[in-house]
């Protein structure tokens, strides 16, 4: 139900004349939503328990270059300095629903090709950092799953398993649909502070069990702890730059190695930072050049949003993050992409193994 508004009026999406009053369930906004035939996305920010909805009022494509326009940014893996955005038009906040009782859950289909390619893909990877081409690349893969489940059930579904994670639905036109749970930052910036994270290596969730990080997933993590503090000593020469501790940060049935990067934003302007963060190793590889060439001529697929980077901006403000754990929604058919960090201490199989639980992550919530 619509509980509130942030800073502009909206009066039930713009659905309903101004000042009728109409109770509106999540799933009756949800149709309504998808039946306007403009760009909305749904969003809730880590820790919150509070869903945002931003619609656009015209169907124009508007991008923004500079990122302090108010408003939904969403943005592809690949360089570009112009950012699909969607304005502020329409706010308003929303209870999130307790999720529905699902009464079967999708299997993984993969088949015998898809892991050829994959595994293919990794021994490339591992060919070339052996030749000292590179340190690390992260490579990917998609899975494509039929779909005829209720997509609005699916994402409260995602809402309730992710509370950590930034949860989004996202429509647009030029960009198709997307939805996901994302538990890596690009950047946070709030009154002048900004936060950012090193997060990389994956182990799966056990109750009551300590992790057993091995060297490979400490490597792999560290790689992106040192990437982001170069980067960020170039911009500020002058500042002492250090990382947290690393810690271990829980994504619904997955861990990640993490380390947090905390500073003042001074006289860099939020697009520049942002342009040299992203991609971060996390989701290219090290050095990020030549592991962008590598995925480059080796992906088969185009990454388009996968690993790109999402979520709002006003002004001097801006909460965004990578965008992982996703899925390209389609009528009858979910596309995920999954990926791993590669280095000289993979192992092929292994490495299968971590993709198919990043699958079956998301999948068995969804």
């Amino acid at each position: 139900m619509l509980k509130g508004c942030a800073k502009f009026q909206f009066t039930v999406c713009n659905f309903a004349p101004a000042g009728m009053k109409i109770e509106n369930n999540f799933y009756d906004l949800f149709e309504q939503l998808n039946g306007a035939n403009r760009p909305f996305v749904l969003y809730r920010l880590p820790k919150t328990k509070t869903l945002i909805c931003v619609q656009q009022a015209d169907d124009r494509h508007h991008i923004t270059t500079s990122l302090k326009e108010e408003g939904f940014v969403f943005a592809p893996f690949s360089h570009t300095n112009q950012f699909t955005y969607i304005p502020n038009h329409h706010v308003a906040q929303l209870d999130i629903p307790e999720p529905k009782v699902r009464t079967n859950t999708p299997t993984a289909t993969d088949t015998t090709e898809q892991k050829t390619y994959y595994n293919d893909l990794v021994a490339n990877a591992i060919a070339a950092i052996g030749k000292g081409a590179i340190q690390k690349v992260v490579v990917s893969r998609l899975h494509k799953q039929a779909f005829k489940h209720n997509i609005a059930e699916s994402f409260v579904r995602l809402l309730n398993a992710y509370p950590n994670a930034m949860v989004y639905y996202w429509s647009h036109p030029q960009t198709g649909t997307w939805m996901g749970a994302t538990p890596e930052t690009l950047l946070n910036l709030t009154g002048g502070k900004c936060k950012t994270m090193a997060l990389a290596g994956t182990l799966a969730y056990e109750d009551n069990k300590h992790p057993k990080w091995s060297s490979k997933e400490v490597e792999e993590q560290q790689m992106v702890t040192d990437f982001i503090k170069q980067q960020l000593e170039v911009l500020y020469p002058n500042e002492a730059i250090k990382p947290s501790e690393v810690y271990t940060k829980r994504a619904g049935n997955l861990l990640h190695r993490c380390a947090d990067f905390e500073f003042n934003i001074n006289e860099v302007a939020l697009v520049d930072l942002v342009q040299s963060l992203h991609p971060t190793p996390a989701v290219s590889g090290v050095p990020v050049s030549k592991s962008l060439e590598f995925i480059k001529g080796h992906e088969t697929h185009e990454r388009k949003y996968y690993a790109g980077f999402l979520g709002p901006t006003h002004n001097e403000a801006a909460h965004l993050y990578v965008n992982l754990r996703c899925a390209a929604v389609e009528k009858s058919q979910l596309t995920l992409y999954v990926g791993g960090g590669i280095t000289s201490e993979s192992n092929i199989a292994a490495e299968w193994e971590e993709s198919q639980r990043k699958a079956e992550t998301l999948l068995n919530v969804i």
